[in-house]
């Protein structure tokens, strides 16, 4: 936590402390009162949003997604058992309303917000922006997707477990999953073949969670749809996955759960097109060494995250969020700027301002 500190706001001492920086003295404090609107596809993103809160001294109003009621409430509810009466523990409350009923109390909490942070859908960032006061900053985490890139690798099994896990982990659920995955070579046929294999022997390792009978529909259609389309489609033993080979740009329906599309590719300029700002957020490449030569251009079109294949649950200390650095937004800088008498790198005698005026040397010395 403290190096989270560090990478995000230059010092793990701001918060508690004035630091120098160039000519002043910087000190980070809260912006106040923190409201989370949570989204219920990856419990850990809700635990990430009330820590980040807590590391800079906020207050934290935690509005629970309906998907996912329990986690923020039983990381509320260890605060409590640890020390009921600690400052950051009286600082939190967790609670939930629905969007269809009376929304008198939730624009009453909105209102009251010094900076909002959204997670979720289209519609839970667009409720999120309608209903919080103009002057408050909002911190979107809304829908992204993410795509894998194989760029011809020696190690064809390595590169298949590395997308494996990329497509499994949170069954596809969160912003990081792999949907699509971009083959760069020849050996694509051998490549799929792998890539089943493993997806199998993550059915294993890692059992696909329940799904509701719409869930398992629109995998079948999606299965339909691939096969009419005369594409290469592959699927695990009781829909536990499915893979589909079509040429690049020929998307179908994506019912996720473990559904994943492979395009084969000349080289990475044919993967751009599929670069979107404020959409793209992770990029998995494997063999890890590719990504040196094609970090450039995909961040140059929009690409928010770039990682070895195989690491996409995993975020490094350091790494910005979504094109951010969330720390910094829940923070406000305050300057306290050093005398007249101190003396600058342009400036290398006291600034007296008026009697540069008065001797018209004013624009000598002050820019």
């Amino acid at each position: 936590l403290y190096d989270i500190v560090e990478n995000d706001l230059s010092s793990r001492h701001i918060i508690d402390e004035w630091i120098p920086q160039g000519e002043c003295y910087v000190k980070a404090l809260p912006k106040g009162t923190s409201v989370h609107l949570l989204a219920g596809n990856v419990p850990l993103s809700g635990v990430t949003s009330i820590l980040r809160a807590i590391l800079t001294k906020n207050e934290c109003i935690i509005k629970t997604s309906s998907a996912d009621p329990f986690t923020a409430t039983a990381l509320v509810n260890s605060f409590i058992d640890v020390e009921a009466e600690h400052p950051i523990t009286r600082s939190m409350s967790v609670m939930y309303w629905s969007h269809s009923e009376d929304l008198a109390i939730p624009k009453q909490i909105m209102g009251c917000a010094d900076v909002v942070i959204a997670w979720g859908g289209d519609d839970a960032i667009k409720w999120a922006t309608e209903h919080a006061p103009s002057h408050v900053d909002i911190l979107k985490f809304g829908p992204k997707k993410s795509i894998s890139i194989v760029d011809n690798p020696k190690d064809i099994k390595a590169a298949a477990i590395g997308v494996a896990h990329d497509i499994c982990f949170y069954d596809q659920q969160a912003c990081f999953s792999t949907q699509d995955i971009y083959y760069i070579g020849d050996n694509i046929d051998v490549f799929f073949d792998e890539l089943a294999q493993q997806l199998n022997k993550y059915k294993d390792i890692l059992p696909k969670g329940e799904r509701t009978f719409d869930e398992k529909a629109a995998f079948s259609l999606t299965e339909r749809e691939c096969l009419f389309a005369k594409y290469k489609v592959q699927k695990g033993e009781n829909q536990s996955w499915l893979l589909t080979q079509s040429p690049a740009g020929s998307f179908g329906n994506q019912p996720l759960s473990r559904s994943a599309y492979i395009h084969q590719v000349n080289n990475i300029l044919d993967i751009i097109p599929f670069i979107q700002k404020n959409i793209t957020q992770t990029v998995a490449i494997s063999p890890w060494e590719s990504s040196f030569k094609f970090r450039d251009i995909l961040a140059e079109h929009g690409a928010e995250r770039i990682i070895e294949s195989g690491m996409n649950n995993i975020f490094r200390v350091g790494g910005a969020h979504d094109g951010m650095r969330p720390l910094q937004r829940l923070v406000n800088y305050i300057s306290h700027e050093r005398p007249s008498s101190y003396t600058t790198k342009d400036v290398s005698v006291k600034i007296e301002q008026t009697r540069y005026l008065e001797e018209d040397k004013f624009l000598v010395f002050v820019p």
